[in-house]
Parts: C-alpha cells; sequence; structure tokens
C-alpha cells in the first residue's frame, strides 16, 4: 500500500496538471463550451492508454538494454531532479515546443499537444519506465498508481476554468513549486537508493 501511494504521488506529480491548466485553458479557448469537458476527458484517456502502453512494455526495454537496478535508481534520481527544477524555477528543460500557427490553433486539439506531450510527456513516460524497471514494482501496483494519479490530474483539469478564476495565478505557480519540492525529495531518496546499490553492497 505505500508503494501505491508514494507511486501514485509521483506520477501525480510528474504528470503536473497544475503547471498544465494555463496551456489547457488557452488551447480550448475557442472550444465550444459543451465541448470543453469532452475534449479533455478524451485526451486524458488518451494519455492513460499511451502511459500504460509505456507501462508494460518499459520492463522489457529495460531489459533488453540490460540496465541495472542501480543504474535504474540513478538515472530515475537524476531525471526526477531535473524535472524538480523545471516546476520550482519554472525553467523550459522538457517544455514541449509550443506551435504558434493560428490555423492549426483553430482546429479541435486530438492528441497533440494536450494528450501527448502535456500529459504524456517525456517527464512521464521516463519516470513509468523507470518505476516499472524497479525489482519491487509489479505491474498491477504500478497501474493502481497510475489510475489514481490519472484520475487526480483528469480532475483538475477538467475544473481548469474554475480553478483559474478562484485560485489566480499567483496560487497556482506557488503550488507547483511545492509539488516541484517534493518532488525534489523523492528524487534525492531514489537517487540515494541508486548508489548505495551501486557502491556499498
Amino acid at each position: 500500500m505505500e508503494f501505491i501511494f508514494s507511486t501514485a504521488l509521483l506520477f501525480f506529480l510528474v504528470m503536473d496538471p497544475l503547471g498544465n491548466l494555463p496551456f489547457f485553458i488557452s488551447s480550448l479557448k475557442k472550444a465550444p463550451s459543451e465541448r470543453y469537458l469532452k475534449i479533455i476527458f478524451r485526451e486524458s484517456v488518451i494519455a492513460l492508454v499511451v502511459l500504460t502502453i509505456f507501462m508494460l512494455v518499459g520492463k522489457d526495454i529495460l531489459g533488453i538494454l540490460q540496465i541495472s537496478q542501480a543504474s535504474l535508481g540513478i538515472a530515475g534520481g537524476i531525471i526526477l531532479f531535473l524535472i524538480a527544477l523545471q516546476m520550482i524555477f519554472c525553467l523550459p528543460i522538457f517544455s514541449p515546443a509550443i506551435d504558434n500557427n493560428e490555423d492549426k490553433k483553430r482546429e479541435e486539439p486530438f492528441i497533440v499537444p494536450l494528450a501527448v506531450p502535456m500529459i504524456a510527456g517525456p517527464s512521464a513516460v521516463a519516470t513509468i519506465i523507470l518505476v516499472r524497471g524497479r525489482a519491487d514494482a509489479s505491474l498491477i501496483d504500478c497501474f493502481i498508481a497510475l489510475a489514481i494519479a490519472w484520475c487526480l490530474s483528469t480532475i483538475i483539469l477538467m475544473f481548469s476554468k474554475m480553478l483559474s478564476r478562484v485560485l489566480g495565478h499567483k496560487i497556482l505557480d506557488a503550488s507547483e513549486s511545492l509539488m516541484g519540492l517534493l518532488l525534489t525529495a523523492l528524487a534525492i531518496e531514489m537517487l540515494v537508493k541508486g548508489i548505495k546499490s551501486a557502491f556499498f553492497q
């Protein structure tokens, strides 16, 4: 149960729904109000399918590449630390390129850029592969954790307009920084465990 909770928190942090709120609102500002929630839910489901696929095949990829558990922990810690820095200091480390073409903006978003890479982005995919590669990570536990994180993220995104009005940009920015701080602690813990496993066992 502890693994599920900590992993769900990790997945939720790297999905970064609070950080994605402004982009979702901007991308869907021309969408009809009756389509707004449907589009967000559809894109969230697509993102869940993408992440589930990587969860299923990620461990096989690591096996083919012959990546050890220690290396996995060190790499995961470094990646998560960089993601955390982006969340705290708004650094464009893993930010997707945004196309400013007005003709494309008029079209209803489908898969790109909302599902991929905003929800199922490089950071989320990398984290899922890294977590799935751990020796204590069963497929069922990982999927339950992903489902919990996905549900929370989808709920936040579906209430994006209301949250943006009620909380304001400053509170949303502060919340994302707090999430980044939590992710930093998780990243350091993963890095320390990887170093211990590589050099002290």
